[in-house]
């Protein structure tokens, strides 16, 4: 079997394991929707790139690279996306929860200030 073939077989399996793995994730809840098929397409990119080794292997020989380095490379910049948008997702989320605990201070101080305004009067 070719170094190409050998590659190949690793990048299925392993878009395979992880396949099984996000759908698992899902189904125990602990992935959203949104994610999972994010995830899930991701996956089926690297099912595609393994027919596809033959046309990486011109392009990884240009670079001077073999093309597992190339799929390697490729999966890092993915990555890298990946956890940028993550880090956009819950900079929103963290802005979300301070607003809400800002609202719940402001409702609380607004709860007690009545409760202390029918006290008063129930007492006269």
């Amino acid at each position: 079997m070719s170094h190409g073939s050998l590659v190949a077989l690793e990048v299925g399996l392993v878009a395979v394991g992880f396949i099984a793995h996000i759908f698992r994730l899902s189904r125990r809840g602990m992935l959203s929707f949104r994610y999972s098929i994010g995830w899930f397409s991701i996956m089926f990119i690297g099912l595609l790139a393994v027919p596809l080794a033959a046309v990486f292997s011109p392009l990884a020989e240009k670079l001077q690279l073999t093309p597992s380095a190339l799929l390697a490379s490729i999966s890092a910049i993915a990555v890298v996306v990946i956890l940028i948008q993550l880090s956009v997702s819950i900079s929103g989320n963290q802005r979300k929860v301070d607003k809400l605990v800002r609202e719940n201070a402001l409702l609380k101080e607004k709860l007690d200030i009545t409760l202390k305004d029918h006290k008063s009067d129930s007492t006269e």
